[in-house]
């Protein structure tokens, strides 16, 4: 391996600068590469990319490296190249301006059917969100509709922040359904009723329609989007919160065997891990909540990740303090709490990177192999940290803008400018 990357470093005139969203052509050397895989963490490593594919990975020929130029030939020895980042859940891209109806999609109150509604059918690659996320080191990311006037969100999406109209990779991946507090405020006013609902929904999942209302919860259109859920092909996100929801969640198995669970929210999963561990239940967390917001959150506490981890229960980790829709960009600041407080910072980085993707079927993302698209990000220290921040980001091969509104204000109203123009008139 070593001999092999030095041949292709020495072929350095093969890379050429990258533009903007082309296929990305780079080396960087001497750098921490961080492959979420069995070959760990790399020091000292080279890492080479070729027409947007990682070509190589491994330790870096100390005699044999080449001049950097800070473009295609880049020293790493103070930088760390990792998988892209993996948001969990947000609503980003769904909502522009919180309290503006026209920006806003994460809800419909109005709407006749609410399970067979698609995130993926309101996303806004172009929206300022998207590039500030991507800024930051998030690559992809799930969506989805927030339940208003039903207990089903809708149907959720992996998404891309490369910013293009192409940038939806799975517009079913996932059915959003809230039990609990929230449930039960969307189901008549009690817990029972949300689950009842549930249950009921699934049930009409495998019913056999004449009339379009012929279910006992769901409509046709809805059981159709639940059909998969049922038979296991994509998961059923669960909001719930509270010990005894999250118990009424996984014991949804046993009359639906099928069921591939995710947990959103788990305040209490500490509680209940070895309900978690044997339903195979994974459970989405904000590792930074320690204080309770509602009822459900009484026990919520800092080392949620910690236990689950030593459980063996599988999660990863989501910025709901952060607010779902405009600031998914702060998952690596939230994982480097989670290590403050006892999480080993691999178990920390893989629950923002490999473990999102994995249970949401990418499993080319998470990771750093050879031969796999580079979607990866270069930084310039641990992207655990707060003060380290993104200096590359590779996306299905192309290399990405860092470019956002928030970058474009702050130039223009640098107050160090030498730019004597009227404010407005500033680039």
């Amino acid at each position: 391996m070593r001999q092999y990357i030095a041949t292709l470093l020495a072929g350095a005139s093969l890379l050429a600068p990258a533009s903007a969203l082309a296929a990305d052509n780079f080396a960087i050397f001497n750098t921490r590469v961080v492959t979420n895989d069995g070959a760990g963490v790399i020091n000292g490593a080279t890492v080479l990319v070729e027409d947007g594919k990682i070509k190589a990975i491994g330790k870096t020929d100390t005699a044999n490296t080449p001049a950097a130029n800070g473009t295609s030939i880049i020293d790493g020895s103070k930088m760390w190249v990792t998988p892209g980042i993996f948001s969990s859940f947000s609503l980003m891209g769904l909502v522009e301006i919180e309290l503006e109806s026209a920006t806003n999609d994460s809800s419909a109150g109005d709407a006749d059917n609410n399970a067979g509604l698609r995130a993926a059918d309101g996303f806004n690659p172009k929206s300022t969100v998207v590039a500030v996320t991507r800024a930051e080191g998030i690559t992809h990311g799930v969506i989805a509709p927030n339940p208003s006037n039903s207990i089903f969100g809708g149907t959720g999406a992996i998404v891309d922040t490369t910013g293009e109209f192409d940038s939806i990779v799975n517009p079913n991946a996932f059915v959003y359904v809230a039990i609990g507090q929230n449930g039960a405020s969307k189901a008549g006013g009690s817990r029972p009723a949300a689950l009842n609902m549930l249950r009921n929904a699934l049930r009409d999942a495998n019913r056999k329609y004449i009339a379009p209302d012929d279910g006992d919860a769901a409509s046709r259109t809805d059981a159709a989007a639940l059909a998969p859920v049922l038979a296991g092909r994509i998961p059923l996100m669960v909001g719930a919160d509270r010990a005894s929801d999250i118990l009424a969640a996984t014991a949804l198995k046993e009359q639906f065997p099928k069921l591939n669970l995710i947990i959103l929210g788990g305040a209490e999963a500490w509680m209940v891990t070895g309900a978690l561990k044997a339903s195979k239940t994974s459970v989405l967390i904000d590792p930074v909540e320690s204080l309770p917001g509602n009822f459900e959150h009484l026990g919520t506490r800092l080392d949620n990740a910690q236990r689950l981890d030593a459980a063996g229960v599988q999660y990863a980790f989501m910025a709901r303090t952060a607010w779902f829709s405009h600031n998914p960009r702060l998952l690596p600041q939230h994982a480097g709490n989670a290590v403050a407080n006892g999480l080993s910072w691999d178990a920390a980085f893989k629950a923002i990177t490999a473990t999102p993707a994995r249970l949401f079927g990418q499993a080319d993302l998470g990771t750093l192999k050879t031969g796999q698209t580079a979607n990866l990000v270069v930084w310039d220290g641990d992207p655990l940290e707060v003060m380290s921040a993104p200096v590359r980001v590779v996306i299905e091969g192309e290399r990405q803008s860092l470019t956002s509104r928030q970058s474009e204000l702050a130039s223009r109203y640098n107050p160090t400018s030498t730019d004597t123009r009227a404010h407005k008139y500033r680039r």
